[in-house]
């Protein structure tokens, strides 16, 4: 493996580790204001600034005019992206952060697959083999055990 590849998977892991944090903040957040909606705000507000921040330090202002040429389906990704933090601020309270997560990645995993499989997103082209198919089954079973 190259070092580049294991830096990818480092920091691919690290975003695991980083989202099992920040959803259930989001959800004491709510506690606090007493609304999983209203918890979304401040996620978002502070999103949005820090990604301003932060893009304002590239000096690629050009880039802002290609909005244009995405697709307009492909901007439904912030309204899954709000259900997303949304749900997860509802049900963390209610499932606990454990069993939340390991539904939650079994349902990355089984999408992925699919999307993988037809190459869907212009996600690169990996079809379902009988390995990936166990692989799954052995990921269901553990869902179960995991959360019972």
């Amino acid at each position: 493996m190259s070092m580049q590849s294991l830096l990818f998977w480092l920091i691919a892991f690290v975003m695991g580790v980083i989202t099992s944090v920040y959803l259930p903040m989001n959800g004491v957040v709510a506690r606090y204001v007493g609304s999983a909606l209203l918890a979304n705000i401040p996620f978002y507000l502070l999103g949005a600034i820090t990604t301003l921040l932060l893009y304002s330090l590239t000096g690629n202002f050009s880039a802002v005019s290609r909005f244009r040429e995405v697709p307009s389906y492909l901007y439904l990704s912030g309204f899954i992206s709000a259900f997303l933090v949304f749900g997860s601020t509802f049900l963390i309270p209610r499932l606990g952060a454990g069993r939340f997560f390991v539904l939650f990645v079994a349902g990355q995993i089984l999408m992925a697959l699919a999307v993988s499989h037809f190459g869907l997103l212009d996600s690169p082209q990996d079809p379902i083999t009988l390995k990936k198919v166990f692989g799954a089954i052995l990921l269901l079973i553990g869902v179960v055990l995991a959360t019972q």
